[in-house]
């Protein structure tokens, strides 16, 4: 039993020996495994230095960036295996890529030197984020999704990749694509092996991009040294002067020219302020406005300088500020021509011109407003006065009064047109009206979309809490729509027009330089387009009747002018900005007043004058005759009607009880209201008169109507008008 005790021990023991040997033996075989692996890393790691430093060589070898290339994507092969190799440069400013280098396996339509858009692209993420890509390729759903310009790579057999951004000095140069036709072919340890050697190519890329950068511009330099030679005598030999004026208003170049011109030496005029040679006693407060960026440059103007023996002479100048690259203003460059011949032909062409101006805007004045306006106002009248009459008759609430309503608007609008085709002539009647400009604009916007069409892009900026204006609500309108339509013109491909309105205060500075304004707060609208621009020349006469750019049949020529005439008479001023290819803006300045913007609306609401007296209405037509006696007659007048000078007579001689009022048409058959006044005058003594008109100013005025003390109302007139402006003359002492 005891042996057999023993014999169990020692087998016992023997298989735990055994165990413990394989134990051993495991480890021995694990640490030679280990062992074998740490030599395989070393050697790698040494293979890799090796390589790491070849890169180095060959990037550094030369800044001819494209002898570089090649050799590094042989190295680069040795540490990371790829079927295509891209390198791209960036340009983020144009957000596109430039395949600078590329070899391996085929994509269709891409070539070494093609530049696509960075956008959809794997570069585009990589260098949005500045760090690198592993990408696994097997799914070409998820690619479509991501980088859909990936899409002919993957078509042409490629799968997996390795995307690097190329920085150098915190600066994206580009990035670096490394491309397996095998899925998931890349490891962690392969993305920061590229970006190893992306890092060399990026300083290589941005070392070669500075020398290329600094001989461009020495050679920049050779031939601006050569440049400037050439200038410098084209400078002094210019046909016209030249100088030029630092920050204080001092003379620091002129050329030979300017001195020339002058009768100066060189000495005389360097280091003198440049006011002292001109004769205009405002120069200097101009020049130092210029410098302050006060006033602006660049168009052309002209002066008066004096010559070293005390004459003048008359100049076209045009001044450019000059600035830094940091954008301040660093002086004044001028440019100078003797126009004194030019002048002389130019006053003679002038008369010449002025005359026949005169004769086509009088012909003109005579055909359209005498022919149009009085005939169409009479019409205004009747649609106006009827229309007035049938809503005093209606109930609240009657379905008649929307439709009547809608008629006294398009009498209105009608109205208004007429007064807008007579305002060339600038002596239309205007029914000032103290308005918010704002208001006008919001109420035009629509229009204004309509005119200008669907290829300009309509921008306004109005102000908050614009001051009040006194104007022609209508007339105003008219302005607008004819600097909307200018603009428009000026844009045949279309633009971008842009409508301000400001509350500005414009001190003497200003106003000594902008003819007869004066000091004060003003309104501004601006109207800017980005279109063709005005030459200087054109500027000069761009206000003036029938000058127009357009071709023949395109325009009148009337519409700035017109607007010119209205602005005038509401008391504003009208000034032009353009440059040849840089646009046009107009800006228009019109006088603060201080009256409420609800001060007719007020006076509407008043309740409608009436009257016992006898008034005597001689008119031509019948139908504006029949609607006047109608509406005084309706307010408790008795009326007496004639269709001539001759039977207002008769009337007068025959009634025996008194006639306040006379209310007379101005032009009409035979006799003129005024004439007709003059004789029953001496049969009535004491007799008021009114007279009333479709016609314009100008026309009224030859009748001696406009004259002081004379009673006027403008056709078309409303009822209230008529009924307030016969009580206003009845009770007037």
């Amino acid at each position: 039993m005891m042996k057999m005790k023993d014999e169990e021990k020692t087998k016992k023991q023997l298989i735990g020996e055994l165990e413990e040997l394989r134990q051993k033996i495991a480890e021995l075989e694990a640490s030679g495994a280990e062992r074998r692996r740490a030599e395989e890393e070393t050697k790698w790691l040494a293979q890799e230095n090796a390589i790491m430093a070849e890169i180095g060589k060959i990037v550094s070898s030369t800044v001819n960036i494209e002898e570089v290339y090649e050799r590094f994507a042989e190295e680069v092969r040795k540490l990371i295996p790829f079927d295509r190799i891209v390198i791209n440069l960036a340009n983020l400013e144009n957000n596109t890529l430039t395949s600078a280098y590329l070899a391996g396996v085929d994509v269709p339509g891409r070539r070494a030197g093609d530049t696509m858009p960075l956008t959809g692209t794997a570069s585009e993420e990589v260098i949005r984020k500045r760090s690198s890509l592993l990408m696994r390729g097997d799914r070409i759903d998820d690619l479509a999704s991501r980088f859909p310009a990936l899409l002919p790579t993957f078509q042409a057999g490629l799968r997996s990749g390795l995307f690097v951004p190329l920085i150098s000095k915190d600066r994206v140069v580009g990035t670096l694509h490394l491309r397996s036709t095998k899925p998931n072919a890349y490891t962690e340890r392969d993305l920061r092996l590229a970006e190893k050697v992306g890092n060399q190519i990026a300083g290589a890329i941005a070392s070669s991009q500075l020398f290329a950068e600094r001989k461009g511009v020495e050679e920049a330099l050779k031939k601006n040294e050569a440049r400037f030679k050439e200038l410098k005598e084209l400078y002094d030999n210019a046909p016209m002067g030249y100088h030029e004026c630092d920050t204080k208003g001092y003379i620091t170049s002129v050329n030979r020219t300017e001195l020339e011109m002058r009768g100066y030496a060189l000495e005389e005029m360097i280091g003198q302020p440049v006011w002292d040679f001109i004769a205009e006693e405002e120069a200097k407060q101009v020049v130092l406005a210029k410098l302050k960026g006060e006033l602006p440059a660049g168009q052309q103007f002209e002066r008066v300088y004096r010559r070293k023996d005390g004459t003048t002479f008359p100049a076209l100048i045009q001044d450019r500020v000059l600035r830094d690259s940091e954008g301040r203003i660093t002086g004044i460059r001028s440019t100078i021509q003797d126009i004194t011949e030019r002048k002389k032909a130019e006053k003679e062409m002038s008369e010449l011109q002025e005359q026949l101006r005169q004769s086509q805007k009088m012909e003109a004045v005579g055909r359209l407003a005498g022919g149009i306006a009085h005939d169409f106002n009479n019409i205004l009248t009747v649609i106006k006065g009827y229309s007035q009459l049938s809503l005093l008759s209606l109930k609240e609430g009657d379905p008649l009064r929307e439709n009547i309503e809608e008629i006294q608007k398009a009498a209105d609008k009608a109205r208004d047109l007429t007064g807008q085709l007579l305002a060339f002539s600038r002596r239309q009647i205007m029914e000032m009206r103290v308005i918010d400009l704002n208001a006008v604009l919001w109420n035009l916007e629509k229009m204004l979309r309509r005119i200008i069409g669907e290829d300009i892009e309509l921008t306004m900026f109005l102000a908050k809490d614009l001051w009040s204006v006194k104007t022609d609500p209508g007339q105003m309108e008219q302005v607008i729509m004819n600097l909307v339509v200018n603009a428009r013109d000026a844009m045949k491909e279309g633009g971008k027009l842009t409508i301000e309105t400001a509350n500005v205060e414009l001190g003497e500075t200003y106003t000594r330089t902008h003819g007869m304004v004066k000091p004060g707060r003003y309104v501004m609208l601006a109207v800017t387009d980005t279109g063709v621009g005005m030459t200087p020349e054109d500027r000069e006469h761009v206000f003036e009747p029938f000058f127009t750019t357009k071709e023949k049949g395109k325009g009148t020529g009337l519409g700035l002018s017109t607007a010119y005439g209205i602005v005038k008479q509401s008391e504003g001023h009208i000034w032009v900005y353009s440059e040849p290819g840089k646009g046009t803006t107009f800006k228009i300045y019109l006088p603060v007043t201080e009256g409420p913007l609800n001060e007719l609306q007020e006076k509407a609401k008043e309740e409608s004058p009436r009257g016992n007296e006898t008034i005597l209405v001689v008119e031509d037509e019948g139908e504006v005759r029949g609607l006047t006696v109608r509406i005084l007659k309706e307010r408790g007048y008795k009326v007496l009607e004639a269709a001539q000078g001759l039977d207002a007579f008769v009337i007068c001689d025959e009634y025996e009880g008194p006639i306040h009022l006379l209310l007379a048409d101005v032009v009409m058959p035979k006799m003129s209201g005024r004439d007709l006044a003059e004789h029953i005058a001496e049969i009535r003594p004491g007799i008021k008169v009114l007279y009333m008109s479709g016609y314009t100013d100008n026309t009224i005025a030859h009748h001696g109507i406009l004259e002081k003390d004379m009673n006027y109302i403008q056709k078309p007139f409303s009822v209230e008008n008529l009924a307030r402006k016969v009580r206003e003359v009845l009770d007037r002492n």
